[in-house]
């Protein structure tokens, strides 16, 4: 669907750097957007609805993954979307007790089929809304036990958080695989079993994935920002010219404060419909399942934390919205505010390959310069080759740290 989108782009705009990265630019402006209606409903603050989405805007990651062709945008896009309709469909199930009639649910599952489609990780979000909905059911059964309200409720979730996800996703293929729609599913001519084949064919490409890239950084590293991502750079005249995919230390410091703050707070509570609660779920639902997921596979990278930095920013507009209501909060969240925006204007060129002198470059590049690489490892690949009915093995060693990211915290 990423890849629909972008192409649409291209379509109208022409096949130039506008065509192919507008689609990118609307959904960063969209995701702002979403946060701020999210914000609005959870926290019931305009103030703090308005500091997270404003953050969000200035998010040095954010601000430059929605400026490029990538398709990670689009999963932060619908996936903003699906928490925000899940959200109203809570509110909405209160007031209409017992009705099976759910259409804010209906929307919640397809834009999380959308984040699915349009990137693997989009699986995340359905995951993390079946969990908050389902403990939302289940400490709603609690506290009402009449069967009439109890009844028929179990059918719309499996049809709209399951069923519709899933139909969204196949969908996305139509144009794009070959195969009878009317075949037998499991015969080789069958549209399903292209697309079967074709998940399969994606599976094992990721699960054997054995590359390494010198801008990878393993999960844990990601809210540290240990390593960014350059997309870009050019050094010409004593200028340099870069494009660095990097989150703000000071929001993003602020962000694992906020975090833990809010996770004494839910477990103080434990209710799961709190604030605290939908939060917390989309921070942890976007970014800890790749402390697993990632395994022994070395090329995750940074912007993989895009889904999170939403929720990051969330976190700190409910802190805001607390301590706006005390007088001496709100110098407070003023001079924080005023510092997020500093830091984004002194990155800026970082992020929009502006031409600054190497000096400028490097006082931005801050303390984050420890990038001495590992020692080289020796390393053997065997290739297979048939010629001429035979079959030839090749080995190959290598002995180069090139492809390997710093071990230090290295913004270079």
């Amino acid at each position: 669907l990423g890849k629909w989108l972008i192409g649409l782009g291209i379509k109208v705009f022409g096949y130039d750097s506008f065509g192919w990265r507008i689609s990118a630019a609307v959904a960063g402006v969209g995701c702002v957007l979403l946060l701020f209606i999210l914000g609005r409903i959870l926290l019931a603050s305009t103030i703090g609805a308005a500091v997270a989405a404003g953050l969000l805007a200035i998010d040095p990651l954010s601000f430059v993954q929605a400026r490029i062709a990538m398709l990670d945008v689009f999963v932060v896009f619908f996936g903003l979307a699906a928490f925000t309709f899940v959200v109203i469909d809570r509110a909405a199930a209160k007031r209409s007790r017992g009705t099976s009639a759910r259409p804010w649910l209906a929307g919640a599952g397809i834009a999380a089929g959308a984040a699915f489609a349009s990137k693997w990780s989009g699986a995340l979000v359905i995951v993390a809304i079946v969990v908050l909905t389902l403990s939302w059911e289940w400490v709603s059964r609690r506290q009402i036990a009449s069967a009439p309200v109890r009844r028929g409720r179990a059918a719309p979730l499996l049809a709209w958080l399951v069923i519709a996800p899933l139909v969204t996703y196949a969908l996305t293929y139509l144009g794009r695989l070959e195969g009878s729609l009317l075949a037998a599913p499991w015969g080789p001519e069958s549209w399903f079993r292209q697309l079967w084949d074709r998940q399969l064919e994606m599976f094992r490409f990721h699960s054997t994935l054995e590359a390494t890239h010198p801008y990878q950084s393993p999960p844990w590293s990601w809210p540290l920002l240990k390593r960014p991502v350059s997309y870009f750079f050019e050094a010409s005249g004593g200028d340099y010219r870069e494009v660095l995919a990097v989150g703000s230390p000071l929001v993003w410091t602020a962000a694992i404060i906020a975090l833990i703050w809010l996770a004494v707070r839910w477990l103080g509570r434990r209710d799961s419909g709190a604030p605290e609660g939908v939060i917390l779920a989309g921070f942890l639902f976007s970014w800890a399942p790749w402390l697993v997921l990632a395994g022994d596979r070395s090329a995750v990278f940074l912007f993989y934390m895009l889904p999170a930095v939403p929720f990051m920013c969330l976190a700190i507009g409910r802190a805001a919205a607390r301590l706006i209501a005390l007088k001496s909060g709100r110098s407070l969240v003023l001079a924080f505010t005023a510092g997020a925006a500093g830091v984004f204007i002194w990155l800026y060129p970082l992020l929009a390959a502006v031409a600054i002198p190497e000096e400028d470059w490097r006082n931005r590049i801050w303390i984050f310069d420890s990038c001495d690489k590992p020692k080289a490892v020796a390393t053997r690949t065997t290739v297979t080759e048939t010629r001429a009915e035979k079959t030839i093995e090749r080995t190959r060693r290598t002995s180069s740290a090139d492809d390997l990211p710093p071990e230090g915290w290295c913004w270079i």
